[in-house]
């Protein structure tokens, strides 16, 4: 529908108001150069099936766990430069008896090259090698992988990734994640930029807790860490093939070896994927929700010498798919009467799917993304110093074709958000030596992004439907508006943790991060005039330049002890900041601009945990005890208009909100071929303070009331999308047959019931589900450094249907509609390495 559009240059350039830190603008300069779980609420009951299609006009139809690698197990993977993994992957001897022990994990999470127990963070690291043998190469399965976490998906711009509870904010491109996500070291802008294949990666490490002061970005809730396997000297590769159920199959491979004289060497990563869809529009007989993916990624690493490397990445992916189409959850209170009756009196037909694979609609259901990424970072080894610079460019463009009305009426063809988001950033970072007793790290930080995006609504010949629908629309058949929105966003940081050991078994650390951010927003919107009516509703407007500038801090102090050289408790106190930003849209007129400015909300989390391993490393334990507390949480507000009982729904600061919880991580191999793995964690996560907020169904419904009449108080509830418990269970067995090994994994990953909708409606809580994942691979030698491997996999093996953790609330009717989980996948995959 759109293509080709150019946004920018409807706009002048603007500017920015200079950075007001001036050792913040010098250093940037210099781095470009060089506690009880909340009761779940009453369930509604299902809608009955006389109700499940209602149509004015047509006939009334009846209606119808991977591989958990917490900080204790891991895998080999080629390193050079600043790439965080790497395992033993040894027996150790005891005597005359050998004992098998778990892998160690090496992370980078303070900058440096560190055993996982021994940093006193609470960490989750996946190896690629786990992750490749699980199968899974979506952003949404690390759900199965990590405590506390949280991945919802709908389409590639409308994701999010939430730890404990924080990350579900309102999707909008004038603000950023609450967990920061990185690639290669570089920040992404955006949480959608990884919703690609998880391909040749070495090693996703997951920081909780509010990050910062050793990380380029600020963030809330924390990090998530995705590395790729690094060029190698050494020759080697991988070739894989996976077909399975829905048509799927994916490709991928990878070639690694030297290039010049032992200086240079390269790596080169492909994939394909693709599957059918699973969602059924009986509208025309589509299958939507299918995927069709491609990606690539070339690689250099120059290393001269033993004290210098530089290793340039370039990417480009693309995704074409059929998915974002909503399904029908809840038809709200009283059976779904007003809303039923409004599509009846549409003369529109919708379908109720209790296990939400069917759906009704007319228009095209599409989403379209490309993206490109290059970086280099060059290490320089000072002696004991090391100093790092990391580059990077990265482009985003996302392009939306959707049914308007989720209804079998062309009410409104097309409506979407279309995305162009580019960004630059610069980090420049020393590390002192680690074995002194006071050691350091320190850094400047400079991000810029620009997105020249557009909101696009195309009303069709059956437009009338919409009045009858209820959104308080006027019916204008074939009337167009597009609101074209230009953001720029400019920061930079100084950064830097102190770590001081005092003694041989105490670890005390203090850091320290001050950020200078500055936006700057510019709407307007456009019509085709189809009537004087409808340029009167939807008017044209240009708000000019609004611009906003922030300063803030964020601050670390820990300590650490160990106990035994197996043993560390740990304990901290940190703050973090998510910037402000203002939203792209047109305001209601009585409430002006000002209702578009969102201020930056803030974290002060404290931690206590503690790491052991035992029985000579064939088993690792690790527990934390979390608490945070948010002030200015970021989400929607009704606010008055005027001095009349009507209120708008704004994106603002709420009030406060806690999250408090533990988390269990524990690895072991108790005989040799067999090991165990459990990741858990209990969060609760409350808003605090949460008045004047988007009321739920059953708070409209007795009055027959429409959203922005009457105030709702959400305060003490629980938030959206936090589940207070998240348990993932596993288990692996290997056998032994002559030249061959043969290793069988079942995994379990289980959550608990949460609410799905931001207005916390009991009509939008997802039910507590679990999806349970088998695989059985056998591997052979062949010689010469060769070997294969065939593995007979299914995922969600008991095909529970469930949702991907996101519910919509559609307004004045009261229904709710979602986004469904993948049903029961199967297949095999083949691979060699060589």
């Amino acid at each position: 529908m759109i293509q080709g559009y150019s946004v920018a240059s409807v706009f002048r350039r603007v500017s920015i108001r200079p950075l007001q830190r001036p050792w913040v603008v010098a250093g940037c300069a210099a781095a470009l150069l060089a506690a009880a779980a909340p009761a779940r609420p009453a369930q509604p009951a299902p809608v009955p099936p006389a109700a499940a299609v209602v149509a004015a006009s047509a006939p009334v139809s009846a209606p119808p766990a991977p591989t958990t690698q917490a900080a204790a197990v891991g895998a080999r993977g080629d390193s050079a430069g600043t790439v965080t993994i790497a395992a033993s992957g040894s027996n150790e001897i005891s005597g005359d008896n050998e004992i098998k022990v778990l892998d160690e994990v090496v992370v980078g999470a303070r900058r440096r090259e560190e055993n996982a127990q021994n940093v006193p963070v609470p960490i989750a690291a996946l190896s690629g090698a786990a992750l490749e043998q699980s199968g899974q190469y979506r952003l949404e399965d690390l759900n199965a992988q990590f405590p506390s976490t949280n991945v919802a998906f709908a389409n590639a711009r409308q994701s999010s990734i939430a730890v404990r509870g924080l990350g579900n904010n309102p999707a909008n491109d004038a603000l950023e994640s609450s967990v920061g996500v990185y690639l290669d070291d570089v920040y992404l802008g955006r949480a959608a930029m990884a919703n690609t294949d998880l391909i040749d990666v070495d090693q996703v490490t997951l920081l909780r807790g509010p990050q910062g002061t050793l990380f380029g970005k600020n963030t809330t809730a924390g990090v998530l860490n995705i590395t790729t396997r690094a060029p190698s000297f050494t020759p080697g590769g991988d070739a894989e093939a996976s077909v399975g159920n829905y048509g799927y199959y994916q490709l991928r491979a990878d070639a690694t070896g030297p290039l010049l004289d032992d200086t240079l060497a390269g790596r080169i990563s492909v994939s394909r994927t693709k599957r059918d869809g699973y969602v059924d529009n009986i509208y025309d007989g589509r299958e939507l929700d299918d995927t069709s993916r491609y990606s690539g990624r070339g690689q250099l690493l120059w290393k001269p010498d033993e004290d210098f490397s530089l290793r340039v990445i370039g990417e480009h992916e693309e995704e074409h798919a059929d998915n974002g189409a909503g399904i029908l959850y809840s038809a709200g209170p009283n059976g779904g009467a007003k809303f039923y009756d409004a599509v009846a009196a549409a003369g529109a037909a919708v379908v109720y799917d209790p296990d939400y694979l069917k759906t009704d609609i007319d228009a095209i259901q599409h989403t379209s993304v490309e993206q490109s990424g290059t970086s280099a970072e060059a290490n320089w080894q000072l002696g004991g110093y090391k100093l790092t610079s990391i580059t990077a460019w990265r482009s985003w463009h996302f392009v939306p074709t959707n049914d308007g009305d989720s209804t079998d009426v062309d009410a409104i063809t097309d409506g979407g958000q279309a995305v162009k988001d580019q960004q630059f950033s610069e980090e420049l970072r020393l590390a002192s030596p680690a074995d002194n007793p006071l050691s350091y790290v320190a850094g400047l930080y400079y991000f810029w992004q620009q997105q020249n995006n557009i909101l696009f609504f195309d009303y069709g010949p059956d437009a009338r439907a919409i009045a009858a629908l209820g959104d308080g629309s006027p019916a204008f058949a074939n009337g167009t508006y597009d609101t074209p929105q230009y953001l720029r966003t400019e920061s930079g940081a100084a950064f830097g943790q102190l770590t001081w050991r005092a003694l041989d078994k105490w670890e005390f650390a203090a850091g320290l991060r001050d950020t200078q951010e500055g936006k700057v927003m510019h709407v307007e919107r456009y019509n085709n005039d189809v009537s004087p009516a409808f340029a009167s509703t939807f008017s044209t407007y240009s708000s000019g330049d609004l611009t906003l500038n922030n300063n803030n801090t964020s601050a670390l102090l820990s300590a650490s002890y160990k106990i035994t050289p197996s043993a560390m408790a740990y304990a901290s106190l940190s703050r973090g900041s998510k910037a402000g930003g203002i939203n792209p849209a047109v305001p209601n007129g009585a409430l002006g601009t000002r209702s578009l400015y969102v201020e930056p909300e803030t974290a002060n989390d404290g931690e206590a945990g503690i790491k052991t391993s035992w029985l000579e490393n064939r088993v690792t334990a690790n527990a934390n005890l979390f608490w945070a507390q948010v002030k200015d949480y970021q989400s929607t507000l009704l606010e008055p208009v005027g001095n009349t009982n009507t209120f708008v729904q704004v994106l603002t600061n709420v009030g406060k909100v806690r999250t408090r919880g533990a988390e269990v991580e524990v690895a072991a191999q108790p005989v040799e071929d067999v090991t165990l793995r459990l990741s858990t964690s209990y969060d609760n996560a409350t808003y605090l303070s949460y008045r004047n907020a988007p009321c739920p169904a059953e708070a409209l419904a007795p009055t027959n009331a429409a959203q922005g009449s009457i105030l709702c108080n959400l305060s003490g509830k629980a938030l959206v999308g936090a589940p207070a418990w998240i348990v993932n269970p596993g288990v692996s067995w290997s056998q032994h047959f002559s030249d061959l090994t043969g290793t069988a994994e079942l995994d379990y990953a289980w959550r608990s019931w949460q609410y799905g909708s931001t207005d916390d409606s009991q009509y939008g809580v997802i039910p507590s589900y679990g999806l349970l994942d088998l695989r059985y691979r056998v591997s052979g030698d062949l010689g010469g450094g060769r070997s294969w491997t065939v593995t007979v996999w299914s995922n969600n093996l008991a095909n529970k249907h469930y949702v991907t953790d996101s519910v919509i609330a559609t307004g004045s009717l009261y229904n709710y509609t979602l986004y469904p989980g993948l049903p029961r996948t199967y297949g095999l995959t083949g691979h060699v390495a060589f």
